[in-house]
């Protein structure tokens, strides 16, 4: 079954280098010319790019990343005399003297000749298979529209899984976990969008399909899918968003499915589903690297080692980053009160459930998977820990990892209080099948 696994697993990374490639360079054959949605794009960069200040005053948390949107344009933009296959290695920007990328953008566009061009190799960048046809008919404001729709429908479709199975009393946990997520601007920052659409997304697939793939392989290739996508088309932005949304829709499945599940074999399938995120975000990311190589040679393994320390602790230490200042910069983002008064107000919600619940003879207390819950909890604080520079200079973005211990909280708080007792669930089923 190990080595069975393992080949499918081997199969699906080869599978996903490939193709991920192939992708990119079929939408860097797509003309410049045609990407009639970059021009359009200019005025609503150069409004957001000037003013920096939160969408919600007084709401860090609500700050846009249109550093991010404008190089992320400025790559949809760029063109030159190399074939697709270079290019799609490349992921070329063009680049002005003391200007950001998002400011080489609007130069670019306002007729101002580029002091060069700069490479991206260590991303994949696979962003560009979805935004460059986008490009063709809709500008960076449509793009935001269409995001709003996308990402309510993703909602939707989520607490629709969860009604579908009989788990309403969870729906409130995903509310909570979209709202710390500053829902007003997700939909404003494309480089926000990746990680959201991937973590709903992955967990949407968990809650329809578990009972066709929880004892299966598939699972696993599921988890490790999610972490490729991930690697894919994400910047570094909140990664570990798409790792803690399905492990937690995991728990909820296994905590509610029935059956007698114990404690060795929920844990052992838990940590196998996050070793195989693990593998499918490192391994896609080493995999860009190694077909960069026959591109622009081993300099381009120094320059990515070189990259990854300046992210890490080595780099933070250097800069006079520490870990703490991760922390709190991270935290800082939620320093309103209605945070703290959503999250009484859910306990208390809970709280009333479970006495009601217990009244009629339904919930009991189930301690089973804390020890699972508290792992995914620590999750962003390691994630903290291994990234400080990175958390510390972009803690406006960062700090949505921190959802994952928002939705661990509120899922465990109502698993361990509201979980339906296995009579009411056989009584249930039997009813059902009656």
């Amino acid at each position: 079954m190990v080595k069975k696994t393992a080949f499918h697993m081997l199969i699906l990374l080869i599978c996903s280098v490939a193709l991920g490639y192939f992708m990119l360079v079929l939408v860097y054959c797509i003309p410049q010319g045609r990407l009639k949605g970059l021009g359009n794009s200019v005025a609503a960069i150069r409004k957001d790019d000037e003013d920096l200040s939160e969408v919600i005053f007084g709401y860090p948390g609500s700050r846009l990343d249109v550093f991010t949107d404008g190089a992320m344009l400025n790559t949809a933009s760029h063109t030159n005399d190399e074939g697709p296959l270079r290019r799609a290695i490349a992921c070329h920007q063009y680049s002005y003297k003391d200007r950001s990328p998002a400011q080489a953008f609007i130069d670019f566009y306002s007729g101002i000749e580029p002091d060069g061009e700069v490479t991206y190799v260590r991303y994949w960048h696979g962003f560009l298979v979805v935004l460059k046809p986008l490009l063709l008919f809709f500008g960076y404001s449509d793009i935001r529209i269409l995001n709003h729709m996308g990402q309510l429908l993703i909602v939707f479709l989520t607490l629709y899984a969860l009604v579908k199975k009989g788990l309403s009393r969870y729906v409130p946990a995903v509310l909570m976990t979209y709202f710390f997520l500053t829902p007003i601007v997700l939909p404003m920052a494309m480089q926000y969008s990746a990680c959201f659409y991937t973590g709903f997304g992955s967990l949407a697939c968990i809650l329809l399909f578990y009972d066709r793939i929880k004892d299966d392989d598939r699972l696993f290739l599921l988890f490790m899918l999610t972490g490729i996508l991930t690697s894919y088309t994400d910047l570094l932005t909140y990664p570990v968003f798409t790792l803690g949304l399905p492990l937690l829709g995991l728990l909820i499945l296994m905590g509610n499915d029935g059956s007698d599940t114990t404690f060795a074999g929920a844990f052992i399938k838990f940590m196998f589903c996050g070793i195989s995120w693990f593998l499918g975000y490192a391994l896609m990311w080493i995999g860009k690297v190694l077909i960069s190589i026959p591109f622009y040679g081993l300099s381009v393994i120094s320059d990515t080692a070189g990259s990854v320390a300046s992210r890490s602790a080595s780099g933070a230490s250097s800069e006079g980053y520490t870990y703490l200042q991760a922390l709190h910069d991270n935290l800082f983002m939620y320093k309103n009160d209605i945070y703290r008064i959503s999250l009484i107000l859910y306990t208390v919600a809970v709280a009333v459930y479970f006495i009601y619940g217990r009244c009629k003879g339904r919930n009991r207390i189930d301690l089973k998977f804390i020890p699972m819950y508290l792992c995914v909890t620590a999750i962003p604080f390691v994630w903290y820990m291994v990234t400080i520079e990175h958390a510390c200079v972009h803690a406006f973005m960062t700090y949505k990892d921190l959802t994952v211990a928002v939705f661990a909280y509120c899922v465990a708080v109502m698993s361990v209080f509201g979980s339906a007792d296995k009579e009411s669930i056989k009584r249930k089923d039997f009813d059902k099948d009656g």
